[in-house]
């Protein structure tokens, strides 16, 4: 498994263009990065 340290910069990135890029399929990307930097599980991203 490949393991990311997501710096407060990447994580404030992903947060803004989850909500503000305009290709939706990019925002649900964002989120997902998003919700790894946060440390959920994939099984907790997929539930969501």
């Amino acid at each position: 498994m490949i393991r990311i340290d997501f710096t407060a910069e990447m994580i404030a990135e992903l947060n803004y263009k989850r909500y503000h890029h305009p290709h939706p399929r990019v925002q649900h990307k964002m989120e997902v990065l998003y919700l790894k930097s946060q440390g959920l599980t994939h099984q907790e991203i997929r539930g969501i």
